[in-house]
């Protein structure tokens, strides 16, 4: 596109002035004349370019406005350039490394070094351990859906894996910890939010719809899930667990590290309640060890001993067995 061309143009330019439009073809490999014909809209649209004519001419751009762009603070350049999973690509967006390339090359020297010093020691994965493969083409519709606020039928599937069909007003996509989630208003004005990988089936209408004009998304979701994400009450235990239960006990909940080993670490872990810590206590078996409190060993132990009931009542050696087996696991020391 020749919008993306005459971008190209101006960073080219912000790198290194001038250039000859020999170069510049090269580059951007397009003729030396499209080089001046872009160099004429350039300026016919206010940017302050012009030719030098000479062995060290070539064409260039005012050096006021070459600093304007160029003036970033450390600060800002981390910001921007720090490596990072690119959340958009999920949508179907590509780009993103592109842009921060152009971006650099509009960079003094020593800027353009900083911006790569933090890419080379800094990297964000938005993703949680064990994310399921989010559905790209379907994140697709929705995006272009909501970009062109046009009405979305649906087929969703709730927790339960029941599907209905309904038809939605889509507002917004939101990505929490590289999950999608579309917030739409449905036919009686309700704001929903719907997870991506629980949506069969999406396609966009030709009828548009009025967004809401004071509709924020993120104000939106701030309060929408901060009941979620900062409950009444918790519960802590401190646990110590094989290395290769971390991954998991660390994704699914708020841990603080307290000591660690070649085969071990210790956790104190805040759980959303007393009961979320029974049944991750006693579903990790014997890849953990609870340190504290002590009562929640007697529940786990009790926890699991009602399992064995249902599960082999009629089996006294595999209970008495099992429930052996659960207490030197579940405890740090024996009774």
């Amino acid at each position: 596109m020749r919008s993306d061309r005459l971008v190209s143009l101006m960073l080219l330019l912000q790198a290194r002035n001038p250039r000859s439009a020999r170069e510049l073809a090269g580059l951007l490999e397009v003729s030396m004349r499209t080089i001046y014909r872009d160099v004429d809209a350039l300026s016919a649209a206010g940017v302050p370019v012009y030719a030098e004519r000479g062995s060290a001419g070539g064409i260039a751009l005012a050096d006021g406005y070459r600093q304007a762009i160029a003036q970033f603070s450390t600060d800002e350049l981390h910001a921007l350039f720090v490596a990072a999973a690119d959340p958009l690509a999920d949508l179907g967006v590509s780009g993103h490394t592109r842009a921060l390339h152009k971006l650099a090359g509009a960079l003094p020297e020593l800027q353009r070094r900083a911006a790569q010093d933090v890419r080379d020691r800094v990297l964000l994965d938005h993703n949680k351990w064990y994310r399921a493969q989010q559905p790209t083409p379907l994140l697709a519709v929705l995006r272009r859906a909501v970009w062109d606020d046009r009405r979305l039928r649906m087929r969703y599937r709730d927790r339960a894996g029941t599907q209905t069909e309904r038809v939605v007003e889509p507002l917004g996509l939101v990505s929490k910890a590289g999950v999608w989630y579309l917030v739409a208003r449905e036919p009686g004005g309700e704001l929903r939010t719907f997870r991506a990988e629980r949506i069969a089936a999406a396609d966009e209408l030709a009828e548009h719809f009025t967004r809401p004009a004071d509709f924020d998304l993120e104000r939106h979701w701030r309060s929408s899930t901060s009941a979620v994400e900062r409950p009444l009450t918790t519960y802590e235990a401190t646990l110590r667990v094989r290395a290769d239960a971390v991954p998991s006990l660390t994704a699914a909940w708020d841990t603080e590290l307290i000591a660690e080993d070649a085969e071990t670490a210790t956790f104190r872990v805040r759980f959303p309640g007393r009961e979320a810590a029974i049944h991750q206590i006693v579903a990790l078996g014997e890849r953990a060890r609870l340190v504290e409190p002590e009562e929640l060993c007697e529940a786990a132990i009790a926890h699991a001993r009602a399992f064995l009931r249902t599960h082999a009542p009629n089996d006294d050696e595999v209970v008495a067995s099992a429930e052996d087996k659960l207490s030197v696991h579940v405890r740090t020391h024996p009774r």
